[in-house]
């Protein structure tokens, strides 16, 4: 995981105390970024530059624009735990553009239509399979009940055949999360609440806010829902 940000010392000092050099890298990069998160093998690129995350993105790197919280709320110190939007952040936009063009009616028809045809990934979907590589590491070390790393998928979508198409998609590239809250119309800010997140990727500027407004460190993923 690589931030952009420059490198203070609380920062350094705060990677430092809770032993995650290895996982995070604090860099300010201006000349050839992805050729350089491409050498670090980079999971996932956070920057408070909109510019620079729509740039990685394009090259196909999981990346989100962090705007810094107000206030963050406590959260877990033994576990990490990360939540994902569905649609334009795990799955593609697809579903998106159609309810943008057709409403929430033709949405729900087109969902049932196709609710065995797979989803294309998106572009956080390469980061949760980094994080399911690494639970199951652990989970081979004995840690199935205590794991130090949750995955929640946080969605829009509802308990239907939209919700049963996004859980099938995520079986057949033999990834899961640990909790999935499939909130139809209902705000994600309560659960967001209660869950505590670490990271929290969402594409909607008023889930992200909604997010914030909690204390969660939220991550916008841009997307353009006519590409």
């Amino acid at each position: 995981m690589l931030l952009d940000e420059k490198p203070s010392d609380s920062l350094k000092n705060a990677i430092r105390t809770h032993e995650l050099e290895e996982l995070i890298t604090v860099l300010n990069v201006r000349e050839d970024l992805v050729g350089e998160l491409r050498r670090m093998n980079t999971a996932l690129y956070l920057s408070d530059s909109e510019v620079l995350v729509k740039k990685v993105l394009d090259q196909g790197i999981a990346a989100a624009f962090m705007p810094t919280p107000k206030e963050i709320k406590e959260v877990s110190e033994d576990q990490l735990r990360v939540a994902f939007d569905g649609d334009s952040v795990l799955f593609s936009n697809e579903s998106e553009r159609v309810f943008q063009d057709a409403g929430l009616t033709g949405y729900l028809q087109h969902e049932r239509n196709n609710v065995e045809k797979l989803m294309n990934p998106g572009p956080l979907c390469s980061f949760l399979e980094v994080l399911e590589k690494l639970k199951k590491k652990l989970h081979d070390k004995g840690l199935l009940k205590n794991c130090p790393i949750r995955t929640f998928l946080v969605t829009a979508r509802g308990a239907g055949c939209d919700g049963y198409r996004a859980l099938n998609s995520l079986h057949s590239w033999d990834l899961e999360v640990d909790e999935a809250f499939f909130l139809g119309s209902r705000p994600k800010g309560p659960i967001l609440d209660i869950i505590r997140p670490h990271l929290f990727f969402d594409d909607q500027p008023r889930h992200i806010q909604a997010a914030l407004e909690v204390g969660a460190v939220a991550c916008h993923v841009p997307n353009d829902p006519k590409c």
